[in-house]
């Protein structure tokens, strides 16, 4: 199983409605044949740590049966088409990707 882990920091001008959107297209990804599962979310109000990193704007887990099912999803249109109309809102991301 592979854990395809996204976070995003949008740009501060992007209004309410782009959000709307931004996580709309988020959810999207979950029509790729290849994810079995796909979570998307906020950062959650817990307590304040020095080890928690609560900055992003979303989040995004997607879990892949493994890495070939990762790397259909890569060069899926749906996603392809996700990156060309929201890559410019965001500013900053980070991925981690974990096997188990």
């Amino acid at each position: 199983m592979l854990i395809h882990s996204v976070y995003f920091w949008l740009k501060d001008e992007i209004c309410e409605a782009k959000r709307q959107a931004f996580y709309e297209g988020l959810l999207g990804l979950s029509k790729i044949p290849t994810v079995e599962q796909l979570f998307v979310g906020t950062p959650a109000n817990t307590e304040k740590r020095p080890v928690i990193d609560n900055s992003y704007t979303f989040g995004i887990i997607v879990v892949f049966k493994d890495i070939e099912a990762h790397n259909v999803y890569q060069e899926h249109s749906i996603h392809k088409n996700f990156l060309l109309e929201f890559s410019s809102y965001w500013n900053k991301v980070i991925v981690y990707d974990f096997e188990c």
